[in-house]
């Protein structure tokens, strides 16, 4: 599904394909469209299949994951683009993506993913979900960590993106990831409301059609 809007210079994308190495590849792709000046803001709406997905650099305060056990159960281990450390993806797990046109040549980090998050955080609390956002880049409820985020920046384009636990296999989960020092524990939003990933995107439509990111991202 594509939505666009402002004469096309803004999209929202919601994804069909679960393939990780596509969509992992689509994110670059749109990044440098973003940056070329074709779009002013994309947001995109995705799943993967089963697979780790871990940032550029491995650094002692970004949670890893369990090489050995992930070799062993042959769990694809993919590399994004952006910082921070190992993500575990499932069909019960929603990735949200903001990309903005931008002219900016310095972020300040807890802005950044404030803004972001607080996007996230009034389509949850239309679902009388108590999110709130937590520094640096994660979303929570009642001190449970549901949501993760992650960025990239040049001096033409701005990335965001985050995952949204809906009905992850928490276990596996947690017996994959390590997490990063001080890291509260994770949790499905589906734990205090009873919804499918379906009905999440459905919401997240609806909403998105409203937001104007470049105004947002000044």
């Amino acid at each position: 599904m594509l939505i666009a809007k402002n004469n096309g210079k803004d999209i929202i994308i919601v994804e069909n394909n679960t393939k990780p190495k596509l969509n992992l590849e689509k994110e670059n792709n749109l990044f440098e469209e973003v940056e070329k000046g074709k779009y002013n803001s994309i947001i995109r709406i995705w799943i993967n299949d089963e697979c780790l997905v871990k940032g550029i650099h491995k650094h002692k305060n970004y949670g890893w994951y369990r090489e050995d056990l992930v070799k062993k159960l042959g769990i694809p281990v993919y590399e994004r683009k952006t910082g921070g450390g190992v993500v575990y993806h499932d069909l019960g797990n929603l990735n949200w993506s903001f990309f903005i046109q931008t002219s900016l040549h310095y972020f300040d980090g807890k802005e950044m993913f404030e803004k972001a998050a607080n996007i996230i955080v009034k389509i949850l609390n239309k679902l009388k979900l108590e999110a709130y956002f937590a520094q640096p880049n994660r979303i929570e409820i009642e001190g449970y960590k549901i949501s993760g985020m992650a960025a990239r920046a040049s001096n033409k384009a701005l990335l965001i993106h985050g995952t949204l636990l809906i009905n992850t296999n928490l276990n596996r989960l947690n017996l994959l990831c390590i997490p990063p020092p001080n890291s509260p524990p994770v949790q499905n939003i589906s734990y205090w409301k009873n919804v499918n990933v379906a009905e999440i995107i459905h919401l997240f439509v609806k909403e998105l059609k409203n937001v104007e990111l470049k105004k947002l991202f000044k």
